[in-house]
């Protein structure tokens, strides 16, 4: 059976790729960059090989976190899954779960990503080939580790999709963005004495960071081999059995989140509203803006495609801070707030692709293209603009650094208009294949996913570069601690983004109302 699941996988990998030539490109373009990195690992591996064993550990150790941190954040931020084998999809068949785990598995470790995955695991040997145990650890150690991505990556989507998936969206992201606003100051606490073990010396601060990470479950697996090489027999063995554990742990989490996935029949009925009541549409005045406003209000907290953004907005600042904590770099801590800015805007780069074929209500019902535009930036400034003050203050306070907030929120705001400013252009030009409906919010078509990163890199070099001149001021700012050019910064980023923003929404609706209905033709193509 796990063999007539993986043929019907590559059957509709290969039969999509026919159909979509651009696909094609992105898969092949793929392909080549992985092929890259793969080789750049590998000379990075060699050239640690060189180093001293405690230098060739840190390396190791930090690399394979990053891996493993990467497997479980990159589907969060983009679809990632493949949908073939969606258990809403395979519900009604009398497939065992054990069987579809399988499948599913080798299906991971068989595309791209986990072809190399596993060459950049197994490179991990290369850096230890003067310890012969320690290189054959490596190579056990490191298809553990590869393994713990995979299967760590379908926990995280099957979890979250689950979480965001119905008409409880909206309760299941207040929750999670409660417990993980709860979990940041505990988890800067609890990292404190790696500030204490460091004294104050940053590479004491440093060597006493990476032993916090080689006992964490992230990477207790990649740091098995250099204890090994050290002479730490016993703690090369607790941290083989944390890294056993690790993916013990999360298989069975796996095993019970693809369990509950079949047990499901079917997409679930939409709820009728109540007669006379048309909820945030009828809070609203009776314009077109204001219409498409609240429905892109409606769509960011009930469409658990774009619900899952705002998982994002608690949880890369806690990693972040975390890597702060861990290493004392400002420059962790200082990038939060463009970050968590550019976040949302970021994944709206192709917005009208979430509205599919329901778009063509709005062509029908003569919206025009600047209130469309308009109303999308507006219902998105309204989540956005306190996130990122929120979060820029927090980050001020905690950091030590209040008297740079102005500087700080100046760079943030400004990024933030900005990023709204060109996504209101692009999303009237660009659309990719994403998930349906109902469906899991992480699944995506094969090659989708490149064509989603490379746009998104597009946009984002767009925006970089508009960005650049208030970055300039606020950095200066930052650099020369001079209070009034931090001042200056804030109102420049105003200013700029505002202007750029508006400029977005005019020209954005200019290009919609000219290309309309040839958007609506390529949603239908892509079956959105």
């Amino acid at each position: 059976m796990v063999a007539v699941l993986l043929r019907l996988r590559f059957r509709v990998l290969a039969n999509t790729l026919q159909r979509n030539p651009m696909q094609l490109v992105a898969v092949v373009t793929g392909g080549v960059l992985a092929l890259g990195l793969v080789m750049l690992v590998l000379a990075g591996m060699l050239l640690a090989s060189t180093a001293p064993p405690p230098v060739t550990q840190a390396l190791v150790v930090i690399g394979g976190t990053a891996l493993v941190f990467g497997w479980l954040a990159v589907p969060l931020l983009f679809e990632g899954v493949d949908r073939t084998l969606e258990p809403l999809k395979l519900a009604p068949f009398p497939l065992g779960t054990g069987t579809l785990m399988a499948a599913m598995f080798v299906s991971g470790v068989a595309w791209l990503p986990g072809i190399a995955t596993v060459a950049v695991s197994l490179a991990t040997a290369i850096a230890w080939h003067a310890y012969p145990v320690s290189a054959f650890a490596a190579i056990v150690l490191g298809l553990l580790g590869a393994a713990t991505c995979v299967v760590g990556s379908r926990v995280t989507t099957a979890a979250a999709g689950a979480l965001l998936r119905g008409r409880g969206a909206a309760r299941a992201v207040s929750a999670a963005l409660g417990v993980m606003l709860l979990a940041i100051p505990l988890a800067i606490a609890a990292l404190d004495g790696v500030a204490v073990a460091g004294g104050g010396d940053p590479l004491a601060g440093f060597t006493a960071a990476v032993q916090v990470l080689s006992w964490s479950p992230f990477g207790a697996v990649w740091s098995v081999p250099g204890r090994i090489a050290m002479g730490d027999a016993p703690g090369a063995a607790v941290a083989a059995t944390i890294a056993v554990g690790t993916f013990a742990a999360a298989a069975v989490l796996w095993r019970l989140t693809l369990s509950a996935g079949l047990r499901v029949r079917g997409e679930r009925a939409p709820h009728p509203a109540a007669g006379g009541h048309l909820g945030l549409f009828g809070r609203v005045p009776s314009t077109p803006t204001a219409a498409v406003l609240a429905r892109s209000l409606i769509y960011w907290f009930r469409d658990a495609r774009q619900a899952r953004q705002l998982l994002l907005l608690p949880l890369l600042p806690a990693l972040l801070l975390i890597w702060w904590r861990l290493f004392d770099l400002d420059g962790f801590a200082l990038v939060i707030g463009p970050i968590v800015a550019s976040l949302l805007p970021m994944s709206a780069f192709a917005a009208l692709s979430y509205d599919g074929t329901a778009f063509a209500a709005e062509l029908a019902a003569g919206v025009r293209g600047v209130h469309d535009r308009l109303g999308r930036a507006l219902a998105m400034l309204i989540i956005a603009a306190p996130a990122t003050t929120v979060v820029q203050v927090a980050v001020a306070v905690l950091i030590g650094r209040v008297e740079d907030l102005p500087a700080l929120l100046g760079l943030s705001l400004g990024v933030l208009l900005i990023s709204l400013g060109v996504v209101s252009v692009s999303s009237a030009r660009i659309v990719v294949p994403v998930a349906r409906p109902g469906r899991n919010p992480f699944s995506a078509q094969p090659g989708a996913v490149t064509t989603s990163i490379f746009a998104s890199y597009a946009v984002a070099a767009v925006t970089i570069a508009l960005t650049l001149p208030v970055a300039a001021l606020a950095i200066a700012a930052l650099l020369t601690g001079f209070a009034l050019l931090g001042w200056i910064a804030l109102i420049a980023g105003l200013a700029s983004g505002a202007t750029v923003a508006l400029g977005g929404v005019v020209l954005g609706g200019r290009l919609l109302d000219a290309s309309g209905p040839e958007l609506l033709a390529r949603l239908r193509l892509l079956r959105v």
